[in-house]
C-alpha cells in the first residue's frame, strides 16, 4: 500500500510540474538610457495624435503603385510643455521602430486589416525603409525641427491587393545620446 501511494504521489507531482510548464512564451523588453526625457506624439499636417491618415484609395491605385507618400513626424516634447531639441554638435537620436500588430513582410508593416496583399512602407525623412532587418536609424540636429523626428509612410500592394480596411501598428523607441 506505501508503494502505491509513493507512487501515486510521485505521478502527480510529475503532472503537476509538467502543467506549471506548458504555458510558456516571450517577453519583449524595451528601453533606454537618456540625459533627455520626453514624451513624443504623432504629427501630421498640423495634427497632433497616434493615428496617420494614410487616405482612402482604389484598388487600381493601390496596384499600380500610385498611392501617395505621406510625411508625418514624431513630436517630443518635455514634462514642461518645452520642445525635445537635439543639441549640437555631439547628441544624435536612434528612433527604432517594431510592429505593433502583425510582422514585417517584404513591403513593410503587414496589414492586419481587411484588405489583402497590402502592407505599410515605415520609411526615414530620405525615403529608406524600415524592415525586419532595419529597424533603427540615427538622427542629428539638422534632421529636426521644431523637435520634430520626420518620417514618411505609404500604402503599398504586397501582392495583387483586394478592397478592405488597412490597418497597421508600430511601436516606437527614441534614445537621445
Amino acid at each position: 500500500m506505501k508503494t502505491k501511494m509513493t507512487l501515486a504521489a510521485v505521478l502527480l507531482g510529475a503532472l503537476v510540474s509538467s502543467s506549471a510548464f506548458a504555458n510558456t512564451g516571450t517577453i519583449n523588453f524595451i528601453g533606454s538610457v537618456s540625459d533627455t526625457t520626453c514624451d513624443f506624439v504623432g504629427e501630421q499636417d498640423g495634427a497632433q495624435g497616434n493615428t496617420i491618415d494614410l487616405g482612402t484609395h482604389t484598388v487600381t491605385e493601390v496596384n499600380t503603385g500610385k498611392t501617395p507618400v505621406v510625411n508625418f513626424a514624431l513630436v517630443g516634447k518635455k514634462a514642461n510643455g518645452e520642445v525635445c531639441e537635439i543639441k549640437a554638435p555631439n547628441t544624435t537620436v536612434d528612433i527604432s521602430w517594431v510592429p505593433a500588430s502583425g510582422a514585417w513582410n517584404a513591403m513593410g508593416l503587414q496589414n492586419t486589416g481587411t484588405a489583402t496583399n497590402t502592407a505599410v512602407k515605415l520609411m526615414d525623412k530620405t525615403g529608406k525603409e524600415f524592415s525586419a532587418v532595419r529597424g533603427t536609424v540615427n538622427y542629428k540636429s539638422a534632421d529636426v525641427v521644431g523637435g520634430a523626428l520626420p518620417f514618411k509612410a505609404q500604402l503599398v500592394k504586397s501582392g495583387v491587393a483586394t478592397a478592405g480596411t488597412v490597418i497597421s501598428a508600430a511601436k516606437f523607441a527614441v534614445a537621445y545620446k
